[in-house]
């Protein structure tokens, strides 16, 4: 099986060099926080109600209490039982004695009052926020759907630069498209606040998605490509852990800059700036060069960094390379393109669609239980700030976890436990019968299943980058973000269910998760192993790791043992000829 992982490890010398472009790759977790999490804060919904005018005019009635006006002129709501954001009680205008119900309501009889809807606008509680585009836009009541909407299409607009970011960073090179998303996403993300309303701040969210993930990716993958072996899995997970950590840090931005306009423009600069120096301060990834039949190109960029890390390219390891990139026909003459190679391989494209489905469900379980933080009683910014040290401990545990156990064990059993949390915090909700210890019960539980879930994020993203070939790394890590994308959109759609059916949410989240956890436990195995270069390889060594296994039987995968590319092709041929 051809790599260059052999050429990666002479290079590496006293390692400051790659240690220091890694970790500033990893920090790339950053933006993606600030983007992923953006509504907790920007599209925060602050308690409201209806503007009592003209009791609300402080100038002419500096006398009444904000308690007052809302015991005499707001209904409560029967289902939350706090007063309702959407109705007033109709009231004379013209009464000048607030205290005389009968000159206000025309009746003393409280029961009596009538409702109607809000019809001077609304008042919002600026204790925590002094802008959002909620309150801007007054995005409540009939327009609380544009809001959902707005989240929804910047999920979409993830999935499709999920896809072409990957295809695009296998065509064009990791760092070339590093370079100009960067440089873009900068500059579409400080327009949007300048958004004159809501319609343009969806359409230019949806964009910014559509431009920003493709810069993750090409990043993403150039971290672990550049990684020697024995790196790669603390470097992958220490990219979420910066992710969790972000999220802590958001809440301090967040506090800083309390409208969403300011805090669009922090978030952006801050997270797309350093990205911008570095993106035009390192070379092409060599793996990307030599994949591409870059030969000179790519021992080029290998002599520079080794020469950065105080020490040089070994004649005999380069020489050994080449000596196996000349048996390797494939590499020289193929020019396939990654989506059809992983199309017309049936393990590949059987454990693609497996690992699209993990990608999904653990981000719908993840971005579910996120975005619940904010239905949690207390601080919106500490709920933000603990929810962050959650997923930064679920990283760090993660990365001891799979040098004992290895990915595959680990990202089973991550799943297995939100499955099983998820399906006892409902249990604990339907037995409890709203008893405080039950409820406790519950909240802790459904931690438990966001820090499984968070230990699952992490090694799934990792795990998939190692499973596939150089050739078709990136745009394998695109289809599976595509499928997290999708699992992200459905999330805010299960929080609502979640209002009128308490229990259906969890029970969703439980038995996802569990068929998950079980196509999770028949992945290979990569810690520590060499990274691909062909899909001929790879198919090889999947068929030879389904061999046997009840799954194999279940979807009829070809997994009899081949010795050589030859037979793998025949085997293909003869598959592709018969019938399961």
């Amino acid at each position: 099986m051809f790599s260059l992982d052999n050429v990666i490890e002479n290079i590496v010398g006293n390692g400051r060099y790659h240690i220091f472009i890694c970790l500033c790759f990893s920090a790339l977790g950053i933006p993606l926080c600030y983007m992923n999490t953006a509504s907790v804060f920007i599209a925060a919904r602050p308690d409201s109600r209806c503007r009592i005018e003209p009791y609300d005019n402080n100038t002419a009635y500096p006398n009444i209490t904000e308690t007052e006006i809302t015991t005499l002129f707001i209904p409560v709501n029967n289902i939350t039982k706090k007063p309702d954001r959407c109705q007033k009680y109709a009231f004379n205008t013209s009464c000048k004695d607030v205290q005389n119900l009968n000159c206000l309501f025309g009746t003393n009889d409280v029961s009596g009052k009538q409702t109607v809807q809000c019809d001077a606008g609304y008042k919002y509680d600026r204790s925590s926020f002094e802008e959002t585009i909620v309150t801007e836009w007054d995005l409540v009541c009939d327009k609380v759907g544009i809001s959902y909407i707005a989240t929804s299409l910047n999920y979409v607009g993830l999935l499709i630069g999920s896809l072409i970011g990957g295809l695009l960073a296998d065509r064009f090179g990791r760092i070339a498209v590093f370079r100009v998303t960067s440089i873009l996403a900068l500059i579409v993300t400080c327009g949007i606040s300048f958004s004159p309303n809501v319609y343009v701040y969806t359409a230019l969210r949806f964009l910014a998605a559509v431009i920003y993930f493709p810069m993750i990716e090409s990043g993403f993958v150039y971290m672990i490509e550049l990684s020697r072996k024995r790196w790669r899995t603390a470097f992958g997970l220490s990219y979420n852990a910066v992710f969790g950590l972000t999220m802590m840090t958001y809440s301090v931005l967040a506090l800083i800059w309390r409208h969403w306009r300011s805090l669009q423009i922090a978030k952006s600069v801050i997270g797309f700036v350093p990205f911008i120096i570095l993106g035009w301060l390192v070379p092409e990834s060599p793996r990307w060069l030599f994949a591409h039949n870059k030969l000179a190109q790519s021992k080029q960029v290998c002599e520079v960094m080794a020469k950065r890390n105080k020490t040089q390219l070994s004649e005999d390891v380069w020489q050994d390379t080449m000596e196996e990139f000349n048996k390797s026909e494939n590499l020289k003459e193929s020019k396939e393109s990654p989506l059809r190679a992983m199309c017309r391989l049936p393990c590949t494209r059987f454990l693609m669609l497996c690992n699209m489905f993990v990608w999904m469900v653990t981000n719908m379980v993840y971005y579910g239980l996120v975005l619940n933080v904010g239905n949690l009683p207390g601080d919106v910014y500490l709920n933000n700030a603990l929810g962050g040290l959650v997923d930064v401990t679920a990283c760090v545990s993660s990365i001891f976890a799979i040098k004992k156990f290895g990915f595959t064990k680990c990202g089973s059993a991550s799943l297995y436990i939100a499955s099983l949390t998820c399906l006892l915090s409902t249990v604990c909700l339907q037995l409890g019968k709203g008893k405080q210890v039950f409820e406790t019960l519950s909240t802790v539980l459904a931690m438990i299943g966001r820090f499984a879930a968070s230990v699952s994020f992490g090694v799934i993203y990792v795990h998939t980058v190692q499973m596939f070939p150089t050739v078709g790394r990136s745009t394998a890590l695109g289809l599976s973000s595509m499928s997290a994308r999708i699992g992200s959109i459905f999330s805010p759609f299960t929080i609502q269910l979640h209002l009128t059916i308490p229990w259906l949410t969890p029970v969703i989240f439980g038995i996802l998760a569990f068929f998950a956890a079980y196509l999770a436990g028949n992945f290979p195995d990569t810690a520590e192993s060499r990274l691909s270069m062909l899909f001929e390889d790879v198919e090889k060594k999947f068929s030879d790791h389904f061999h046997g296994r009840v799954i194999a039987k279940l979807f009829c995968l070809p997994t009899s043992q081949r010795p050589n590319t030859l037979e793998i092709q025949n085997t293909l041929l003869d598959h592709e000829n018969s019938k399961c």
